[in-house]
């Protein structure tokens, strides 16, 4: 009798264990698929072969073996074995990041993490080319004089916690983030919104002050992701987002653990999704995803190529080629839409951080090609105005403000009245230019760090780096305890994550002008750009902006790296690209 799991045999030997009963078709699939024959032949070949003898139980065991004993429960029946490239329902999907987590609260987080991809809905968002998509409104539509945009919505949305998602809890949603005791980070860039309408439960009307060319760039952020305010109520903005999270997303919310995970879990009861660009309409495939904090950056490349996690962002930039090289990885690279910024304290006028002058000596002594050689091993760019290369608005002109010149930044230090003591350090009415440099604890956060105070000793300057957890940051930030900070913004829409660092309303503590900066002509450029009512207003006006900024320097432009996303090759429908900020999960499935 032939062996049944013989490996060097024929397919016509296959065939006839099959239909004699020796083997299951799972052994039928696997020994099929070592002779080279593909999973959807060897599908149709069982299909002809009608039940076969063995049904879906596993070969009897060989004569020379001791048969179980006949009160044994049988083995359980097999299911057939997926065709190639049918999704496979179950299992996690373990995700390293970069960073540590935030908690996900759109109304009122400083940052938004990829768990916000899994949990909550926006009203539209954004396809692989850029162009807007529905996600909970079917349509939209801007008036003949663009003071009004009208939205038609889904009408069988629903929160996790069952209460109906029409257009009273949306608009509840952008009435919260208007509120100024919400503490929304994008509550400025609400301001030319006059009042919200809901003429039924299927559509929300948003009606302007002025014509706002950028408004639907505004609502698909994760900042105005729909949560169920109700819910947020009851618990109270400082828990909410802890223990619970109230969205709409395929997946449910399971535990936060600050500097180590985030889980969710598949809701059984996802109503489905309408947007377009999903081949999977319906509950998701992967039973959990847990994202896991790496924040040693060595660790990440080798996590991924020891098969410990399945996606990765943010591999350490020195780890890009071997990833490359690695035949079980997949490495996607994009342009990312972020900047690392610096930005001094305004309030610090002991060290002259209000002083212009200062501040572009600073960003004169920075140089920024070094750095890109050096430590992004060439995988980035300088940034010399507030917004990257990869914006449609990009304004060029920016880059001869801050190109590297350490003797002009000497220059402007000595007009500000600094002049270098016995240790070099550069000193004005008792004075030394001795101070902190607050940033978010991460490696390559850290050789950025230590990148700036060695390029600012060579002014002058000595800067004692100050490497926070993510939490203690942003309370000192807030708590206007910084000298200065180094931060990394990631935003969709570039330009108006900028206005939320430079706008007067978002100081002293109120929202993420970090510098304190109250500068009148940055305020009126902000102004100007907010009632763009074209592209071709908006993109000018956009230009405008980045030239104010990159001249008074309320914040000082650093560089910018590529995105790099890995994932191994068993991982299916897992798509980063360029206009999300995070892949979504709804396709997702894990190969066995």
């Amino acid at each position: 009798m032939a062996d049944p799991e013989k490996k060097n045999d024929s397919l016509e030997q296959i065939v006839e264990d099959y239909q004699d009963g020796r083997i299951s078709r799972r052994s039928f699939v696997k020994r099929g698929v070592a002779l080279g024959v593909a999973v959807p032949s060897l599908a149709a070949l069982l299909a002809a072969c009608g039940g076969g003898g063995g049904g879906e139980t596993e070969a009897a065991p060989p004569a020379t073996e001791e048969a179980p004993p006949a009160t044994e429960e049988a083995p359980p029946a097999e299911e057939p074995a997926p065709a190639e490239g049918e999704p496979v329902v179950g299992g996690t999907l373990l995700e390293g990041y970069d960073l540590d987590f935030s908690k996900m609260d759109p109304i009122a987080t400083t940052w938004y993490d990829p768990g916000f991809f899994a949990l909550y809905d926006r009203i539209i968002t954004n396809a692989e080319d850029g162009s807007f998509i529905p996600q909970l409104a079917e349509s939209w539509e801007f008036s003949p004089d663009g003071l009004q945009v009208t939205f038609k919505l889904r009408a069988d949305a629903k929160f996790h916690s069952g209460r109906v998602l029409d257009a009273t809890a949306i608009k509840e949603v952008y009435d919260t983030i208007q509120d100024p005791a919400s503490g929304s980070p994008l509550r400025s860039l609400a301001d030319p919104v006059a009042s919200i309408d809901v003429p039924d439960p299927t559509t929300l009307v948003i009606n302007l002050k002025h014509p706002y060319y950028g408004l639907l760039g505004v609502v698909e952020t994760g900042y105005w992701s729909i949560v169920n305010i109700e819910t947020r109520n009851e618990l109270g903005a400082e828990e909410y987002g802890k223990q619970e999270i109230d969205g709409s997303g395929p997946f449910t919310f399971v535990e936060w653990v600050p500097g180590d995970h985030v889980t969710v879990k598949r809701w059984d009861d996802y109503q489905g999704s309408i947007v377009p660009v999903f081949q999977n309409k319906g509950t998701a495939y992967l039973d959990e995803i847990r994202w896991l904090a790496i924040l040693e950056a060595s660790q990440r490349a080798i996590q991924i190529e020891n098969g410990e996690i399945d996606t990765l962002r943010g591999p350490s930039f020195q780890d890009v080629e071997r990833l490359r090289g690695n035949g079980d990885l997949n490495v996607i690279e994009l342009k990312e839409w972020s900047g690392y910024v610096m930005g001094p304290n305004f309030q610090r006028t002991q060290f002259g951080f209000d002083d212009v002058r200062v501040r572009q000596a600073i960003s004169k002594a920075v140089d920024r090609q070094g750095i890109v050689d050096s430590l992004l091993f060439g995988l980035g760019e300088p940034l010399y105005g507030p917004v990257n290369t990869a914006d449609k608005a990009y304004n060029p002109a920016v880059e001869p403000l801050n190109a590297f010149d350490l003797e002009g930044a000497k220059a402007l230090m000595a007009e500000a009245g600094w002049t270098p003591g016995s240790d070099g350090i550069l000193e004005k009415d008792g004075t030394k230019q001795q101070w902190g440099l607050w940033i978010d604890a991460e490696t390559f956060n850290e050789q950025l760090g230590a990148a700036i105070q060695g390029q600012l000793k060579a002014l002058g300057m000595d800067v004692k780096v100050k490497a926070q957890d993510r939490g203690t940051f942003f309370n000192d930030l807030f708590g206007l305890k910084h000298d200065a900070f180094m931060f990394f913004y990631l935003w969709p829409v570039p330009v108006d994550v900028v206005t939320l660092f430079v706008n007067s309303v978002n100081a002293e503590g109120a929202g993420p002008n970090w510098s304190n900066a109250k500068l009148p002509e940055i305020d009126a450029a902000i102004e100007s750009y907010l009632n763009a009512a074209t592209e071709e207003e908006y993109l000018a006006l956009a230009g405008e902006l980045q030239l104010q900024i990159a001249t008074l320097l309320p914040i000082i432009p650093i560089v910018n790296r590529n995105a790099y996303w890995v994932h191994r090759k068993n991982v299916h429908g897992w798509l980063p690209h360029q206009w999300n900020l995070y892949p979504y999960y709804n396709d997702v499935w894990i190969e066995a």
